[in-house]
This record gives structure tokens, C-alpha cells and sequence, in this order.
């Protein structure tokens, strides 16, 4: 029943997210002027950026436990946890031993030669459940937590660059001592509406709070309903830690595999190449392979796999 009521969520966010992409501008002029790229937090030039999946590619029910071992064993390297998917009374994420579980997730993916890279905090409304999520991606072994950003207020969507960093400012900062507690850099992210879609603005707001426990993480298919190319990250004040590789069709935030929507993935590689980004090939393609029937799973993950090397090889 929870799996039930997740998806009907996740269909009525995919409608707004349409209507968002059909009637929206398709090209936003920049709502300021922004300096060169700045505040990239220090990452070893040696480092081999890994190919991270979410595990939300096996849908809302799934054992974490068994999902870990599949991804390990068809050769992912990192693993994103969306905390979303463990929110219900019944779950271990709710209960009060729910770091000893998220311990547990950490052990069992090391004993398969995997990692947690980062985690996912519920989503918007579910703000509440943050400080807990920061804890559990602390006992995970996760360097970051992506947090949605504020972008309603009193109903309204936030429109103006001067509020939506303002209010966002004023929550992260209260969670930032939890975060430097648990070694976990929270991460904002370009979602759909509103000032939430510029990236622009979102780089912004890592310059306002200005802590070595805040950056933020690229959604490459939200951009792209929002009418953004990847070049954007080229006007952006701050470059991101982390991002989130999905496509799509420019109509709806469709997370599908990278090669099967319309996004510029040579465009992406080499703007990634020029700001610098030294992070990780970090996918959010997970629509295809959780709406598919168990048996057809693996082949989606080794396609997205072969996509997620590509792009892997041509970012360096």
C-alpha cells in the first residue's frame, strides 16, 4: 500500500513537472550577473570519480540490503540512498534504532566493495525529517545529503532570487552543525519551479551560506525541463559538488537513461571539463528500471552502466 501511494505521489509531481516544461520560458535570460566559478571545495586532482547510482531504481518496498548486492555485483561503484522511499511507520529509518541500520547498510555495502556517496532527503514537505536524515547519511558513510530546497512560501511559489535565498539561507544554517557533526556536506539542487529552476540562483545560494558544509548538486533533466542547457554551469558562481545525471524530452522530468532523451551529453562532458567539476559520474536515472518487471531489471542497470561509463570517460 505505502509502494501504492509513493507512486501516485510521484505521478502527480511528473504532471506539474509537464505542465512546468510545457508553458514555462524555454530559454530564462540570467537574473543577475554573475562572476567567474568559484567555491569549488577541494578535491584531489588524483581522484577517479566513481559511477554512482540512486537505489531508487528498484521503487519504494525493495530490500535495501538485496538492492545493494545488485548493484555491486553488475559493477556499480557508489550507491545514493533516497531516504524518501524509508519514510512510513513500519520502516527502520522511523525507528529508534534507525543509525544502527543505516550502519549496517554501510557494513554490508563494504563487504560487497561498494560505498554509500551520498543520500537523498525526503522530499520538500518532509523538511522535518532532515535533521534524522543527516544523522543516518552520517552512519551510512554518505559525503553528501541532497536536500530540496525551500521554494514555496504561505502556498506561493517563490519567484524572486532576493526571498527564495533568504529563506533557504535561514534553514540551512540550522542544520549545518548537525551536518558538520555527522561529516556530511549538504547539497541543494536545481528542482522545477519557480527560483528553484536556475541554476544560477541555486550556485548563489552556496556564495549566501558560504560554509564548507554547503554546496550544491546539478540536475542535468531539471535543467533541461526548465529550459536550461548544461552550459549554464558556466555562468554559475559556485560549481558543484555532486550531480544528477537523467535525461529527458525537455517535457517533464522523466529520469530517463542518459542517451535516451534530448539533453547534449557532449555539450555537458565539455562544460564540465571547462568549470572544473573534479566530482563524481552520479546517475538519477531511475524511471525505466523501477517501473520494469524484476526480471528485466538488470539489463536496464547494465545499459545505464554503458551510458554512465561514457560519460565517465569523456568528463575527464
Amino acid at each position: 500500500m505505502k509502494a501504492f501511494f509513493q507512486r501516485i505521489i510521484a505521478f502527480f509531481m511528473t504532471i506539474a513537472a509537464f505542465f512546468t516544461g510545457l508553458f514555462g520560458p524555454k530559454k530564462p535570460e540570467p537574473t543577475t550577473q554573475i562572476e567567474s566559478t568559484t567555491l569549488q571545495q577541494d578535491i584531489d586532482p588524483s581522484y577517479q570519480p566513481k559511477i554512482v547510482s540512486t537505489m531508487a531504481v528498484f521503487g519504494p518496498g525493495y530490500p535495501a540490503e538485496d538492492g545493494i548486492d545488485r548493484m555491486a555485483r553488475l559493477g556499480f561503484e557508489g550507491l545514493d540512498l533516497p531516504f524518501a522511499y524509508w519514510v512510513g511507520e513500519d520502516s527502520p529509518f522511523m525507528g529508534d534504532n534507525y543509525l544502527t541500520w543505516a550502519a549496517s547498510l554501510k557494513r554490508r555495502a563494504e563487504s560487497k566493495g561498494i560505498s554509500f556517496i551520498q543520500a537523498h532527503a525526503p522530499l520538500d514537505e518532509a523538511h522535518d525529517y532532515v535533521e534524522r536524515t543527516i544523522r543516518a547519511a552520517g552512519a551510512l558513510g554518505a559525503k553528501y545529503l541532497v536536500v530540496h530546497p525551500t521554494y514555496r512560501v504561505d502556498n506561493a511559489t517563490i519567484e524572486d532570487q532576493e526571498t527564495f535565498i533568504h529563506v533557504n539561507v535561514e534553514e540551512i544554517r540550522q542544520w549545518l552543525p548537525i551536518a558538520q557533526e555527522s561529516g556530511v556536506i549538504l547539497l541543494s539542487e536545481n528542482v522545477l519551479w519557480g527560483a528553484s529552476a536556475d541554476p544560477r540562483i541555486i550556485a548563489n545560494l552556496v556564495k549566501a551560506v558560504d560554509s564548507p558544509w554547503f554546496s550544491w548538486c546539478f540536475d542535468t533533466g531539471h535543467a533541461h525541463t526548465s529550459g536550461y542547457t548544461p552550459a549554464v554551469l558556466k555562468e554559475c558562481a559556485a560549481v558543484p559538488l555532486s550531480l544528477h545525471i537523467q535525461d529527458g524530452d525537455g517535457i517533464g522530468d522523466k529520469h530517463l537513461i542518459p542517451g535516451d532523451g534530448t539533453i547534449d551529453w557532449k555539450l555537458f562532458t565539455q562544460t564540465l571539463k571547462e568549470i572544473g567539476y573534479r566530482g563524481d559520474c552520479t546517475l538519477e536515472a531511475h524511471h525505466q528500471c523501477m517501473d520494469a518487471p524484476d526480471s528485466e531489471r538488470d539489463a536496464i542497470l547494465a545499459r545505464l552502466l554503458t551510458a554512465a561509463q561514457g560519460i565517465r570517460a569523456e568528463m575527464k
